[in-house]
C-alpha cells in the first residue's frame, strides 16, 4: 500500500535541521543515505518513534552530513562515513576517507531545545558524539550495560555523561537502518504504555497517551 504521508520523512527532517544556514553543501539535500524500504506495518512503528522523540525532545536535530576529512578536506556524506567503515570489526572506530584513503574518528551533532538538554559544553549547547559502526556501538553497550535493558530505557541513563553518546548512537543507527525504536523512549511516558502499531497516521501523537 502507499506510504504514510506526512511524518514518513520524519528521518530527513529530524538529520536535516543541522544544515540550517549552511549554503555550500545545503544543494546535496537531506537524501544523503541509502533509504531502507520496510513493511507498512513496521513503517507505523518506525513513525511513532520518530514522532515521539520529537515530543520527548523538541526541535530535535542530528546532523550527520558536516563531516570533512582531516587531510584532504573532502566532504562525506552520510553515506560514505558507513562505507568507510569495516566490517564486522568491533576495534575499529574510524572511518576511510573515499578520497584520500585517510582514517579518522567519524563525528555528528545532536541539538534540542529541551531546557534540561545537557550538550557537550553544558545545558543547552549541542552534544557532538563520536559516530560509532554498529559493530563497535554493539561492544560498548555490552561493557557499560549493568541493568539489562532497563539501563537503556531510563531517562537518567541516558543523560550521563558518555552514555548519552552511547544511546545517542543507537538512536541514528535504529533511524538510519529503519528499524522500530519505541521501547527506548518508554521511559519517558512512564504512565503509559506506548502503543507499537498505530491504524493510522492520525493516531501518532495519541498512543502515548
Amino acid at each position: 500500500g502507499d506510504r504514510p504521508a506526512g511524518l514518513r520523512d520524519a528521518f530527513r527532517r529530524i538529520v536535516s535541521r543541522g544544515r540550517a544556514g549552511r549554503d555550500e553543501r545545503k544543494e546535496a539535500g537531506p537524501a544523503n543515505y541509502t533509504e531502507q524500504f520496510v513493511t507498512d506495518q513496521v513503517l507505523r512503528q518506525i513513525l511513532l518513534g520518530e514522532s515521539l522523540l520529537e515530543v520527548v525532545y523538541p526541535d530535535i536535530s542530528i546532523d550527520t552530513d558536516n563531516e570533512l576529512c582531516p587531510r584532504c578536506n573532502f566532504y562525506l556524506s552520510d553515506d560514505d562515513v558507513v562505507a568507510g567503515w569495516s566490517a564486522g570489526n568491533s576495534q575499529e572506530y574510524k572511518t576511510e576517507c573515499p578520497n584520500c584513503l585517510t582514517k579518522f574518528v567519524p563525528h555528528f551533532c545532536v541539538q534540542s531545545t529541551l531546557p534540561s538538554f545537557v550538550g557537550s559544553r553544558g545545558p543547552s549547547s549541542a552534544l557532538f558524539c563520536e559516530r560509532l559502526s554498529p559493530w563497535v556501538l554493539k561492544k560498548e553497550l555490552r561493557s557499560v550495560i549493568s541493568g539489562g535493558i532497563e539501563d537503556l530505557l531510563s531517562p537518567e541513563w541516558r543523560e550521563r555523561e558518555g552514555k548519552n553518546v552511547l544511546w545517542w548512537n543507537l538512536i541514528l543507527s535504529f533511524m538510519r537502518y529503519r528499524f522500530p525504536f519505541t521501547f527506548l523512549l518508554q521511559g519517558s511516558f512512564q504512565s503509559s504504555l506506548i502503543a507499537p502499531t498505530p491504524d493510522d497516521e492520525g493516531d501518532l501523537d495519541s498512543n502515548a497517551i
